[in-house]
């Protein structure tokens, strides 16, 4: 009986202090362990292992009194969940409330052959509302099927019984209807051309920071006195060697991640797994989605792949999420991008033939890309001569960039679709239901009026904020075109 309170898997406790002895890593055992091993005090260090000693049995009895504490049932259409160390906290999450119901399995949950289960709900904040860390796949499949009935329930006046559950078995028994997996070549490019290697880079800096503030880093440094002598070119293969080492960790990392990636589609539904180390299942529902945004780097964009997100309401990991963005395609080729959009998401169907911006716009786009340059360039090439000058390097780099952001901005609309096109250093292409866009807006500057000109915006709802899509400067007649098709609707709804 699912009203019945019941426990996690005792591997919970394994979790438990695992993550618990992350958290105190990081906050005191890290700078309390350097100075233990770098001071020569006996006394010091006796007393220091005794402490260390101690904060570990702690921390194992309160993962083990967390665990025994932390119980969870549905009851009187409520999911209820009581857990504590010292206090006792009660939390009732109404069934309505709930959206998404995703599984994934850490290291731990794999030997164990358990899930963890998280429980989104909506207007829920960053962190998923209720997280169970370990219980049996059988089980986290009877708590989907008993929020399914009760949802199903709270929705008629009249519900037949029987009548739901075969809509429950429908559901869990049918059939995928498409279905895609992540090819190798897909995988490899994903992971050659990812964004992670500054992630790593600025881990690295951040590492040797807190490091030196505990342990004396100048017998390091004393290894590499050799380099004070060397040549330039010695400099540039060390950073070449250094650079990609970091790459090869970031592409490990994003193979890791990626690895195993596949889509079914069921139903009215998007299952997305991945992984190998650590597995993640999502599930989405397609009434959930407010958006699709296809994002490509200027790397990809040259050898013609593209990554596809969704922007969803109510719904998605969020811990394996880009913000509020659930990953579709980790990288998919452009020529196969249309066929899988109408396959999965048919209602969100790229469009090629586009509306581009005037002329008139161009000199905006290459003014925004070197205004705020400028500011730095000049006192550099005043104060700072002669090496001031290499700074004027900057503008044509910014300028080709400010003419591709005008290139490549468009919008077009198909029936109750809109597109919308836009570039900073990548471009970003975003397609929208016009019943999913929360405004439509029009905004002018003092300077867009002298050339006639509008940004054109909307916004969506996303699982935690309001996603913004805009496209500056499209011409009078082009915004006022949107404005008009955008009201039209409203008015007749």
């Amino acid at each position: 009986m699912m009203s019945e309170p019941k426990r996690l898997h005792p591997a919970a406790v394994i979790l438990n202090l695992g993550h618990t002895i992350i958290q105190t890593i990081k906050n005191i055992i890290l700078p309390f362990f350097f100075v233990y091993i770098v001071n020569s005090n006996n006394t010091v260090r006796f007393y220091g292992a005794i402490a260390l000693g101690v904060l570990f049995i702690w921390l194992v009895t309160a993962s083990i009194i967390k665990w025994r504490r932390f119980t969870y049932r549905i009851e009187d259409d409520e999911f209820r969940i009581e857990e504590g160390l010292f206090v006792t906290k009660k939390r009732y999450i109404s069934v309505d409330r709930i959206q998404t119901m995703n599984t994934s399995a850490g290291v731990i949950q794999q030997i164990f052959k358990l899930v963890k289960l998280q429980i989104e709900t909506a207007g829920g904040g960053k962190e998923a509302e209720a997280v169970l860390s370990a219980i049996s796949v059988e089980e986290a499949e009877r708590i989907k099927e008993a929020v399914f009935k009760k949802k199903a329930k709270s929705h008629e006046s009249e519900p037949d019984e029987q009548l739901l559950e075969a809509e429950q078995k429908q559901t869990l028994e049918a059939e995928p209807q498409e279905h895609y997996r992540m090819s190798m070549k897909e995988l490899l490019m994903a992971a050659s051309t990812s964004g992670g290697i500054g992630v790593i880079i600025s881990a690295l800096f951040a590492l040797i920071s807190q490091l030196d503030e505990v342990l004396p880093m100048d017998w390091f440094f004393d290894q590499f006195s050799f380099l004070q002598h060397a040549g330039i070119g010695i400099y540039a293969v060390l950073i070449f060697i250094g650079l990609f080492i970091v790459w090869m960790f970031s592409i490990a990392g994003m193979m890791f991640k990626y690895a195993n990636f596949q889509i079914i589609k069921k139903e009215q539904e998007l299952v997305i797994s991945r992984g190998i180390i650590e597995k993640h299942q999502v599930t989405i529902p397609l009434r959930k989605i407010q958006a699709i945004k296809i994002k490509e780097n200027i790397i990809r964009q040259l050898f013609g792949y593209v990554t596809v997100s969704i922007v969803s309401a109510g719904g998605g990991d969020r811990e394996k999420q880009e913000g509020a963005l659930t990953i579709l395609f980790p990288m998919i080729h452009k020529k196969k991008l249309s066929r899988m959009l109408q396959s999965f998401t048919p209602e969100y169907r790229l469009e090629e033939n586009v509306r581009r911006l005037p002329r008139r716009a161009l000199k905006r786009y290459l003014f925004r890309s070197v205004i705020f340059s400028l500011f730095l360039i000049i006192p550099l090439c005043i104060f700072f001569q002669p090496w001031g000058y290499l700074s004027i390097i900057l503008l044509p780099i910014e300028l080709f960039f400010g003419y591709l952001a005008y290139k490549d901005a468009a919008w077009t609309i198909n029936g109750e679709r809109l597109q919308l096109t836009s570039r900073l250093i990548g471009r970003t292409t975003a397609i929208v239901l016009k019943r999913r866009m929360q405004i439509g807006k029009l905004s002018q500057s003092y300077f867009q009026k002298k050339g006639r000109l509008y940004t054109i915006s909307t916004a969506v709802k996303s699982s935690s904020h309001m996603e913004e899509l805009a496209v500056r400067d499209v011409s009078e007649e082009d915004a006022g075109f949107i404005l008009n098709w955008y009201s039209y609707e409203k008015a007749d709804g």
